[in-house]
C-alpha cells in the first residue's frame, strides 16, 4: 500500500510533444474531439471511462478522482462542484418512495435541510442523538435504507464506532454514508472499517487554501458507477477542470498541512482548557473514556475543528468575544490556511439550537495554519474583553 505522502505528490510523468509538466495541465474543454464517427459512437455510451462531454468525465478531473480513492483505499471515487452536490446525489441515487433515513447525533445542517425537502417524495427521516453507538439499533425501522452520519459529529465532534454500525446495518441490508470531512483521508479510513460510502468536502482540507467549492464520494466500483450515471449526471453537479487542478495542487500538501494541525490542535487546546471563562471544549482530544478508546481505534490525528461553550448566556459577551478577535477571522466554511469563529447563536434562532442541543454560547473554532502561540494569544485577549 502506498504511503499518503506518495499518493498525493506523485507525479504522471506523460510526454506532452517534448515536455512533461510537473503539475497536471488543465484540460479546460467542454467536449472531445474524435476523429471519425465511428471512433465517437464505439465510447458515447460509456461516459464513465472514456472522454465525451467533461459534464460526465475529463482527464484533470479524472486524476483528482484516481488520487483520492487511493488515499481512502476505496475502489472509485466521483467528484462533484459541491459537497452538497455529493450528499444530494447520494440520496437521489440510492433512495425510493417509501425509504426511511436515519441520521446520527449532529450532522450538516444543509443534509438535514435537504432530507426533510424529500419528504414530498415520499422519503423520511429521523435525525437521533445516541449515547453509545449501539443506541442506534433501537431507532432503525423495517424500512430504513440508509444510515448517515459524520464521525466526529459537526458541532460537537462525538465520535461513533464504525464497524459496530457497519455490522448493525449489513444484518438489515441498508447502506452507511460517513461525511469523512473532518478527519481528511489523512486521519481515518472508514472504508476500511465496513462503511460502504465516504463523502468530502473538497472546499476542506483537501483543498485547503480557501479558494474552492468541490465535494466527493468515495466506494466500492458498483456504488460509484450507480451513483456517476443517476445522481451525478441526472443532477449536473459538475465540478470544473480548474477546481479539480486546485484540489490537485491542495492534496500535495495535504499530509503535512495535517500533521501541522494536529499539533497545533493539541497546543490550542492544552492551553485553553483549564481557562474558567470556558465552560466546555468539543473536540475527541479531550472527550472521555469512550472517546479516547474510538480514537485510538480509528484516528490517526486529530482534525483541528472544535468548538467552544462560554461561561456565559449573555449574547453582548459572545458578540464581545468574537469581535474582539484578532487572528481568527469570523466566517464560515473551514480547512483553509486561516483560523476561523462561528456562533451558533444569531440572536433568532434560540428554538434550532435547543432542537440540536447546542448552548448559546456555542461558537465553532476552526485551528488554521498561524502560529499556535498567536492563535493563544488572541483567544485570551478577546476573552479579556469578553469577560472585562
Amino acid at each position: 500500500m502506498k504511503r499518503p505522502e506518495d499518493i498525493c505528490s506523485e507525479i504522471k510523468k506523460e510526454i506532452f510533444k517534448d515536455y512533461i509538466p510537473m503539475s497536471p495541465e488543465i484540460v479546460q474543454t467542454s467536449s472531445f474531439y474524435y476523429p471519425t464517427y465511428d471512433d465517437f459512437i464505439k465510447v458515447a455510451d460509456d461516459e464513465k471511462n472514456h472522454y465525451v462531454y467533461t459534464r460526465g468525465n475529463n482527464p484533470t478531473t479524472e486524476i483528482l478522482e484516481k488520487k483520492l480513492a487511493q488515499l481512502e483505499c476505496g475502489e472509485k471515487c466521483k467528484v462533484f462542484s459541491s459537497g452538497m452536490g455529493g450528499i444530494s446525489s447520494v440520496f437521489f441515487t440510492l433512495l425510493s418512495r417509501g425509504d426511511h433515513i436515519l441520521m446520527i447525533n449532529t450532522v450538516y445542517g444543509e443534509a438535514v435541510s435537504l432530507v426533510s425537502y424529500m419528504e414530498k417524495f415520499g422519503i423520511t427521516y429521523d435525525r437521533i442523538d445516541v449515547e453509545t453507538t449501539q443506541d442506534i439499533e433501537w431507532h432503525i425501522k423495517e424500512n430504513t435504507k440508509l444510515i448517515y452520519f459524520e464521525s466526529p459529529s459537526s458541532q460537537k465532534f462525538e465520535l461513533l464506532d464504525l464497524e459496530l454500525i457497519s455490522s448493525i446495518a449489513k444484518k438489515k441490508n441498508i447502506y452507511t454514508i460517513i461525511d469523512g470531512t473532518w478527519a481528511s483521508p489523512i486521519f481515518q479510513k472508514p472504508l476500511q472499517h465496513g462503511i460502504d460510502l465516504v463523502i468530502h468536502s473538497l472546499s476542506k482540507y483537501i483543498g485547503g487554501h480557501s479558494d474552492l467549492v468541490g465535494g466527493a464520494v468515495i466506494g466500492d466500483n458498483y456504488l460509484v458507477d450507480e451513483i456517476f450515471e443517476h445522481g451525478h449526471q441526472s443532477l449536473g453537479a459538475t465540478i470544473s477542470p480548474f477546481n479539480s487542478w486546485l484540489a490537485l495542487r491542495g492534496l500535495r500538501t495535504l499530509p503535512v498541512r495535517m500533521k501541522q494541525l494536529d499539533e497545533s490542535v493539541r497546543i490550542v487546546i492544552d492551553a485553553i482548557k483549564d481557562d474558567e471563562r470556558i465552560a466546555k471544549i468539543f473536540h475527541p482530544y479531550c472527550g472521555d473514556t469512550s472517546q479516547k478508546d474510538l480514537s485510538k481505534q480509528y484516528l490517526s490525528g486529530y482534525g483541528s475543528l472544535l468548538a467552544i461553550d462560554l461561561a456565559t448566556q449573555n449574547f453582548e459577551k459572545l458578540l464581545r468575544f468574537v469581535n474582539s478577535l484578532e487572528v481568527v477571522s469570523i466566517g464560515v466554511s473551514w480547512g483553509g490556511f486561516e483560523s476561523l469563529a462561528l456562533p451558533a447563536f444569531k440572536g433568532n434562532n434560540s428554538e434550532k439550537l435547543a432542537e440540536r442541543g447546542l448552548s448559546p454560547s456555542h461558537i465553532r473554532l476552526y485551528i488554521g495554519l498561524e502560529h499556535p502561540e498567536s492563535i493563544i494569544n488572541d483567544i485570551r485577549q478577546a476573552l479579556d474583553q469578553a469577560f472585562e
